[in-house]
This record gives C-alpha cells, structure tokens and sequence, in this order.
C-alpha cells in the first residue's frame, strides 16, 4: 500500500511540471492562452504596468540531471499581452 501511495504522490508532483522539449514551442508573439496550452498553469505570475512575468519549473532531460537537480525554473515575460522574452530564471551567476 505504500509503494502505491509513493508512486501516486510522485506522478501528482511531476505532472505540474513541464520539459524542456515542451518549452521550445514558445515563441516571440505569442499570447498568454497560447502559451498556456504549451506549458499549462504557471506556478507564478508578477504583474506590472503593461507587463506580467509567468513562471514555470521546467524538468531537466535524463541525461542533464544531476543529484539534487532535477528540474530548472524558467520565465515567460508578455508585454501588452503578447512574449516578449522568454529564458531560464535561475541561471547562476560565476564568481
């Protein structure tokens, strides 16, 4: 019983996120409804004038995986309702 319990909650959870392969149907142009039905609901949305930021956790390909990281966070910025930029949020910084 609880394996099968195990195995439901991890498909519950990796069903919100979204691949990588999914991510580059984005493209300049497109409208909020648009880009929902490629990425689904975003996990978080920040608004402003004129613009609003959606933003998506994106799972890592196999082979890009690495203990501990599983998936990247990615952003999709609209400017009066239509992507204006798109890319990962979370790239690190070198120092």
């Amino acid at each position: 019983m609880k394996r099968i319990a195990s195995a439901a909650l991890a498909t519950g959870l990796l069903a919100g996120c979204v691949t990588s392969s999914t991510l580059e149907g984005v493209q300049a142009g497109m409208n909020p409804d648009q880009v929902q039905a490629i990425l689904g609901e975003p996990e978080a949305v920040a608004h402003a004038p004129g613009t609003q930021c959606s933003y998506y956790t994106v799972l890592k390909d196999f082979w890009s995986r690495t203990p501990w990281s599983l998936s990247n966070r990615y952003y999709v910025c609209y400017d009066d309702g239509k992507v204006k930029s798109f890319g990962r949020a979370d790239t690190p910084t070198s120092g």
